[in-house]
């Protein structure tokens, strides 16, 4: 169902924020390729689309509000998507998709926007996924998970939420105090 909301052709009865949420959604389940997502993209904003619709699609893709604005800052594969498209798109419609845009984009906090400008401005992360032990950081945190550092929280965790106390989270609380 959400492969056929998705390629709808903008027709009234898919309104463009529910074809964009349908393909954005398939794109999170691996159910959809990056590149499949692209070319949705660039005909669901491209310059023959009513501009309300265009946006409309954008906003349902990349959410509305400040919630859109954090998935943007935490989900690189979908910044790097939106910013392939719009450097791909040709300079004498730049001006015709910019209102769109900026529709959505100023729903976002002050800060997301400026987080966002920062992210487009280094470029996309060098390497592959993060996380593992030995993996690339995630920008602005070291290289990957220190397992001591992990583990010394745990009886803060048990206690905030009201588990039973490790056994040396007494302590803990001792030299805490």
């Amino acid at each position: 169902m959400l492969r056929s909301l998705a390629g709808r052709d903008g027709t009234p009865a898919t309104p463009g924020l529910i074809r964009g949420r349908a393909a954005r959604l398939l794109l999170d389940d691996g159910r959809l390729a990056e590149d499949e997502a692209a070319r949705l993209m660039g005909l669901a904003l491209s310059p023959g689309t009513q501009p309300p619709e265009a946006a409309s699609w954008i906003e349902g893709f990349i959410g509305g509000g400040a919630g859109g604005g954090m998935l943007l800052v935490h989900d690189e594969r979908l910044l790097g998507l939106v910013d392939r498209w719009l450097t791909s798109v040709p300079a004498e419609a730049f001006t015709d998709v910019l209102p769109l845009l900026r529709r959505t984009f100023s729903a976002y906090d002050t800060g997301v926007r400026r987080t966002l400008g920062e992210l487009v401005r280094r470029g996309p992360a060098a390497g592959g996924p993060t996380g593992g032990q030995g993996a690339p950081a995630a920008p602005g945190f070291g290289p990957g998970l220190d397992p001591d550092r992990a583990a010394a929280v745990v009886p803060t965790v048990r206690l905030l939420l009201g588990l039973d106390p490790a056994p040396h989270a007494n302590d803990t609380m001792e030299a805490a105090r």
